[in-house]
């Protein structure tokens, strides 16, 4: 009867002790946090301040009254847009941009940042207990304003929609490194997105493209005309030449024919007898008038001589 009573208690005091390490368990373990990678943390003793150690990725446990704060180490896009379905703030958000021909312009603004590990305790000590959404909804956005409104004073609004964003993408990089990078906030970069401009400006822009346009179509009608010019002006010398040539030929068959009609026409009024005065070649003949006058008489009584 002892024995089952002992060995009652001993269960009981079991189940207690492993109801007991199970509550433990669970409360212990409600204190337990993760950082996640890409993310580095801070913890804030409420008593004793802020702990001067960063913590890598991994699950900590955080004390009762103790406060962890996460910071992205790797890089974090904050984006400021009118359009709803992006950005943190799903309303008109985009910044408006001044330019130097005064014209306000809105324009989405990405800025893509991180925070270097060597640089938690600097945003710490710089804004204290803010978590990073916070950081990004109101100082980042702050200097995201006040650098686009510098750089915009340095472009006219049609060139800061088209050619000159690249360039003013960097000079807004350049301005909110100086802004951010002593707090503790590292800028990889930022971009002039979209645009959206006035019915003024949208006018501006319409007539100053239809310009360009007929410009470069007067620039390709131009060149067409100085190829065809081209092209005309060697046709013709290739003509030229080739009438050259062909005239050369005509002369030279010319010549030949007329040198054949001659001996044809010579041959009509041969009358079939040798010259009876036939000299060799070389030799010297001398023709007395009497044989210059039998010659004559001779063609005289022939056929052809009476028909004269």
């Amino acid at each position: 009867m002892k024995g089952r009573f002992r060995l009652k208690r001993l269960l009981i005091l079991a189940g207690a002790l492993l109801v007991l390490f199970l509550i433990g368990f669970g409360i212990y373990n409600s204190f337990m946090q993760w950082i996640p990678a890409g993310n580095v943390g801070v913890l804030f003793h409420a008593n004793g301040g802020l702990e001067r150690r960063i913590y890598t990725p991994r699950r900590l446990f955080v004390p009762w009254m103790t406060t962890l704060y996460v910071y992205p180490t790797m890089e974090r896009a904050a984006i400021y847009t009118n359009d709803p379905t992006e950005g943190e703030v799903k309303a008109a958000d985009a910044v408006r941009v001044t330019t130097n021909d005064n014209a306000n312009t809105d324009f989405d603004i990405v800025v893509w940042y991180h925070i270097d590990p060597q640089n938690v305790l600097t945003v710490f000590d710089n804004f204290r207990t803010q978590p990073i959404e916070q950081i990004q909804a109101s100082t980042i956005r702050a200097a995201v304003r006040q650098g686009a409104s510098l750089v915009g004073t340095h472009f006219d609004a049609f060139s800061l929609m088209g050619t000159a964003r690249a360039q003013a993408s960097e000079d807004l990089t350049a301005e909110l490194r100086n802004i951010l990078g002593p707090k503790g906030i590292t800028v990889d970069r930022a971009d002039f997105a979209g645009a959206y401009p006035n019915s003024a400006i949208t006018q501006r822009i319409v007539a100053q493209v239809n310009a360009e346009t007929d410009l470069n179509i007067a620039q390709i009608q131009q060149d067409i005309a100085r190829e065809q010019k081209t092209i005309a002006i060697t046709k013709a010398q290739a003509e030229a030449k080739a009438a050259g040539l062909k005239a050369q030929q005509t002369k030279g068959k010319s010549l030949e024919l007329l040198n054949i009609e001659t001996d044809i026409l010579a041959l009509q009024k041969w009358n079939g007898h040798l010259p009876p005065i036939q000299p060799r070649p070389g030799q010297s003949l001398f023709i007395s008038g009497d044989v210059l006058k039998a010659l004559q008489d001779e063609a005289d009584n022939s056929p052809r001589g009476r028909g004269r």
